[in-house]
């Protein structure tokens, strides 16, 4: 039994890991976004266009959407979604 408690934690500590790295990416790819943007607003002393922000917020809503389903059980588990609920 408790070989096989092992091996699920190991299953679930890289599960975990895969979902983290898979964060880390994307938040990655919206810094760099969100700095290209700045960037261009400093050279050209423009405001970026309703496309680049439009990209920009899609792209945190998924971000925190993602985070959201995957962590909201943990932080608030009498609000999770029944889906993923814990079973005690």
């Amino acid at each position: 039994m408790e070989k096989m408690d092992t091996k699920m934690l190991e299953e679930l500590g890289e599960s975990e890991y895969r979902e983290l790295e898979i964060v880390y990416c994307r938040l990655r790819d919206l810094k760099t976004s969100i700095a290209q943007m700045h960037d261009a607003y400093l050279a050209q002393a423009m405001p970026p266009d309703f496309d680049k922000v439009e990209a920009i917020h899609l792209m945190a809503d998924e971000l925190f959407d993602d985070l959201e389903r995957y962590l909201r059980p943990e932080c608030d588990p009498d609000s999770a979604y029944k889906t993923v609920k814990r079973e005690d």
